[in-house]
């Protein structure tokens, strides 16, 4: 096996391990340490479009706080993970999110069908988040709502 082969085969652990990193703080309710995962300069888009930016790690902080703060619980687990790199310094995944909410006033626990689809840059750190895209497929407990999210672009059946 090659020194290129072997790095990047740790390389693929360390961006699998930053995707666990995140959802294991998201559900802990550690936003400070869930946004550690994002590159200084990192963004993340949770919605349909691409004029919603949210960029920087103290941005993105202030953006996730408040909506984690709606739910007394979630549960996030990612899976179906694929890593492509972009050369030695940067890199491409797509992973599967199924993210179950429990709001704190009482209504209706809903379930999230998603994708996290990111691109990750090597720094100094080690591998951090560029950007972050959300794409749904849609959500339980919610009557279908997915309004304003990006949908995964399916084709249609038929």
């Amino acid at each position: 096996m090659t020194d290129n082969a072997i790095q990047q085969i740790l390389d693929r652990q360390a961006i699998t391990d930053g995707l666990h990193w995140y959802v294991k703080w998201v559900d802990l309710n550690r936003v400070d340490k869930q946004v550690q995962i994002f590159a200084d300069d990192g963004k993340i888009n949770f919605s349909e479009g691409d004029d919603n930016w949210t960029q920087g790690r103290a941005n993105i902080e202030a953006l996730i706080h408040p909506l984690v703060q709606l739910y007394s619980a979630t549960h996030h687990y990612i899976t179906n993970v694929e890593i492509e790199f972009d050369g030695a310094d940067a890199a491409r995944s797509q992973c599967y999110l199924h993210a179950w909410h429990r709001p704190v006033d009482g209504s209706d626990d809903f379930v999230l069908y998603a994708q996290y689809h990111d691109r990750w840059a090597r720094t100094g750190e080690g591998w951090r988040i560029k950007e972050r895209r959300l794409k749904t497929a849609g959500t339980e407990g919610r009557d279908g709502d997915t309004a304003g999210m990006e949908p995964l672009g399916r084709r249609p059946s038929g």
